[in-house]
This record gives C-alpha cells, sequence and structure tokens, in this order.
C-alpha cells in the first residue's frame, strides 16, 4: 500500500511538472521525467513484492518495463538526440 501511494505521488509530481513545462517553458524535458525516472525502480521492487506475495500489480508491470522509453523521450524533448521518432520508439514493439 505504502508502495502504491509513493507510485501515484511520483506519478502526480510528473503531471504537475509537465504542465509547468508546456505554460512556462523553463526548464530541460529531462528534470520534468526524473519523476518517471525513480519511479521506475521502486516499481521493479513492487513487481518482486508483488509476485512474491502473489498480488496483482497492472501498473507496476507497466512503468518498471518502460524505463528505456522515458529516457528516450526525454532526451529526444531535449534534443540532446536526434533520431527519428519511429526509431526512437522501436524499442516499445521489441
Amino acid at each position: 500500500m505504502l508502495i502504491a501511494v509513493g507510485i501515484h505521488l511520483l506519478l502526480l509530481t510528473f503531471e504537475v511538472l509537465v504542465c509547468d513545462r508546456v505554460q512556462r517553458g523553463s526548464h530541460f524535458w529531462l528534470l520534468v521525467f526524473m519523476p518517471l525516472f525513480f519511479v521506475s525502480p521502486v516499481s521493479v521492487a513492487a513487481c518482486v513484492w508483488g509476485f512474491r506475495h502473489d498480488r496483482s500489480l497492472e501498473l507496476e508491470i507497466l512503468c518498471s518495463v518502460n524505463i528505456l522509453q522515458f529516457i528516450f523521450i526525454a532526451l529526444r524533448l531535449d534534443k540532446i538526440i536526434s533520431w527519428p521518432w519511429l526509431v526512437r520508439t522501436c524499442n516499445l514493439f521489441l
């Protein structure tokens, strides 16, 4: 329960930072995506705990699997990498 609350608070923080970035445009996308970078390891720990205790965890599995997506989207939005979006999202289908 505590892990789920922490994950939801980090997701809420991400949403607030996205709204702030879109409205003001004052900070990098990498900083906006930081809560998602913290959600992923916590989600992996929640998945391990959930599988050990026979609990179903849908949100945690999605957050733990998509860490590369979060990193590549942030890097692409900051124009650090200039790969086409198709190449960048290729790992989504693999």
